[in-house]
């Protein structure tokens, strides 16, 4: 495509300053809201001298109305990648629910020929599907995500705002689900593999697909969905095609940072567990975190197969890195970081 100005929130961010890369490359402008002088001075030195022209630090906060109405006047076409992972309910629902309210706000007064907002592929409510059901865009989002955990419910109800918007005022969206994002500077064992206990790692499971994607692979389908002609009102998910297993990933880890305690529990048992530790978390309390609901284990761990086919196909996307050389990339980031 031509070049465009583009606006980005959250290009920053350990996967947002990927997307921003992958479009500076693709030669286009792009103007990043960032909140500090820190972070802004982080992505400028991640970017390549030859893009770094490209590159414009818009100053603000999605807090701020006035900033929001400055980003999106910068460019024409935008991604909403902010998000905040962690935190009580109301801070999340502050930071990705009332944050991106500000934003459409902004965006509705502007001339905007694209919205994508990036979401998660957590938003699904898996819980009902059978074993081995392949669970693609077509599956409904979680009806019940105050069930789940504070950050689950903020991106399901953020979805919920966009969708309305676009249903009110024609908001041309489009929304990106990916999977769990691996990569150099992250973790790779996430919740989908199991529940750390101090040093201990309970193994939830094992066998079943991980819903995983490399982080220079999910950027580089984000910013498709950016200028992919004829594709509004549309959602992908975004997973790598060789997905692991929680016990491919465990052995890894093992393999490049030495012993890692584990407890596995089989899927099976993990219900019944759940309901005796809700019913022990009731029973003292509240002295137990509700990490373990039935609903959060039937939604978190359920044995289901996922797909990029759509992806694949409208946005014409592919994995460029595959699953080894990005496990090998991750782990070796983390090898050298626990040396240090």
């Amino acid at each position: 495509m031509n070049a465009e100005k583009f606006w980005v929130t959250g290009g920053a961010g350990f996967l947002g300053s990927r997307v921003v890369s992958r479009l500076l490359e693709d030669g286009h402008e792009v103007h990043c809201l960032v909140r500090s002088r820190l972070a802004a001075d982080a992505l400028v030195a991640s970017i390549s001298s030859e893009h770094a022209s490209r590159l414009k630090v818009v100053p603000g906060s999605l807090n701020d109305s006035d900033s929001c109405r400055a980003l999106v006047t910068k460019g024409s076409r935008g991604f909403h990648i902010a998000s905040s992972l962690n935190g009580s309910a109301a801070a999340l629902f502050i930071a990705n629910v009332v944050a991106t309210r500000r934003l459409l706000a902004a965006v509705r007064d502007s001339e905007c020929p694209r919205f994508v907002l990036v979401s998660s592929i957590a938003v699904y409510g898996p819980q009902n599907l059978p074993s081995g059901a392949l669970l693609d865009e077509s599956c409904a989002l979680d009806p019940q995500p105050q069930l789940r955990d504070p950050y689950t419910f903020s991106k399901v109800v953020q979805e919920q705002v966009c969708w309305d918007a676009r249903a009110e005022w024609n908001l041309p969206l489009v929304v990106v689900r990916p999977g769990n994002i691996y990569g150099p500077g992250r973790e790779v064992l996430s919740a989908r593999v199991g529940i750390k206990v101090g040093p201990v790692l309970l193994r939830l499971g094992g066998r079943q697909q991980l819903p995983y994607t490399y982080v220079d692979n999910c950027a580089e389908a984000i910013a498709r969905a950016g200028y992919t002609p004829g594709i509004e009102g549309e959602s992908f998910n975004i997973v790598d095609d060789d997905l692991p297993t929680g016990i491919q990933l465990v052995n890894k880890h093992r393999r490049a940072l030495g012993s890692l305690p584990t407890v596995a529990i089989p899927l099976w048992a993990l219900g019944p567990l759940a309901r005796g530790y809700t019913a022990y978390t009731r029973y003292s309390r509240g002295q137990l975190p509700p990490i373990l609901t039935p609903h959060r284990v039937a939604a978190m761990w359920n044995a289901v197969r996922y797909t990029n086919v759509k992806a694949k196909t409208k946005l014409d996307w592919s994995c460029r890195t595959t699953l080894e050389q990005g496990m090998d990339a991750a782990f070796q980031a983390l090898k050298q970081s626990a040396t240090r």
